[in-house]
């Protein structure tokens, strides 16, 4: 919710707010795009995701705004960037879409080709501290968008990998039958369980497996870029005290809507004080070769 309120989109027109070619990655509906296009120096601003649906609404955004002709949005995967080298002097990324661009050392090849020397990298993505290594993360039952009934377990692995693997059940099994009939399953169309898994087995038809997510620590985050060269490499934590805050009252959180300048400010004069690998949300600076 901290950046929900905008604090992210003045964190990042404070790194690259004087940059002229931005490239932000995974975009969705462009709302930090369209921000640093109206606030920033960016005579071009390009956006990216793979989702079709949401490209689709920032170009309608982009045009209600009247910033279409700063902006561009594109539907690609960030590991094939479609654009000539050295074309952007920045790049922002925030809601954890870096982490989804696995191998991530081949991203992050891939994101140096684009920069100019000099250029501005600044990434923003979840610590994950709420997750322990090598332990499942969760395990229930849900309805997919076919109506099956699926018992799903996540997991967050050794080598800080998030895996998901579902499990779809014979819809005349005892099992998915007796979900069906579950007051809390019926309204939600999901109920945590636990479940022996080899009773899961016997009555399943298929099974689907997600595509994995890696979520680094704040070490090897500054590892990876400084082994591709990048210079000035800072891991930050911040959104400690938006965590706080939100977690008390609701004036608050309105308060912040209607000022996140103000808990911009406060933020970024507590970041040097904050423990990076403490802190539930990571900012990475890095410079490029």
């Amino acid at each position: 919710m901290f950046w929900k309120f905008g604090v992210a989109d003045l964190v990042f027109l404070d790194h690259v707010g004087d940059k002229k070619m931005v490239l932000d990655l995974g975009c969705g509906t462009g709302g930090s795009t369209l921000f640093l296009a109206g606030k920033g120096k960016a005579d071009w601003i390009i956006g990216i995701d793979l989702s079709k649906d949401m490209i689709r609404v920032a170009k309608k955004k982009a045009a209600d705004t009247g910033l279409g002709n700063k902006t561009c949005f594109i539907v690609c995967d960030g590991r094939r960037l479609p654009f000539k080298p050295s074309l952007f002097d920045s790049l922002i990324s925030r809601g954890d879409a870096f982490c989804f661009l696995v191998p991530l050392n081949n991203t992050v090849q891939e994101l140096k080709s684009m920069m100019k020397p000099g250029g501005v990298i600044v990434l923003e993505m979840d610590n994950r501290v709420d997750w322990k290594p090598g332990t499942t993360l969760s395990t229930g039952f849900q309805k997919t968008r076919e109506g099956q009934i699926a018992y799903l377990i996540t997991a967050f692995t050794k080598k800080r990998d998030y895996t998901s693997v579902s499990y779809i059940l014979n819809p005349d099994s005892k099992i998915a039958k007796d979900v069906t009939n579950d007051s809390e399953f019926r309204e939600k169309g999901y109920k945590a369980s636990k479940c022996p898994l080899q009773d899961v087995k016997k009555e399943v038809i298929k099974t689907r497996r997600g595509s994995p997510t890696h979520w680094p620590s704040r070490k090897a985050l500054t590892t990876l870029f400084k082994r591709n060269g990048f210079t000035g490499v800072q891991v930050m934590g911040d959104g400690l005290l938006m965590k706080l805050l939100l977690e008390g009252d609701r004036l608050i959180i309105e308060a912040m809507k209607k000022n996140p300048q103000l808990f911009f400010e406060i933020e970024k004069r507590l970041v040097p004080y904050v423990n990076p690998n403490n802190a539930p949300t990571m900012i990475l600076r890095a410079t490029a070769p």
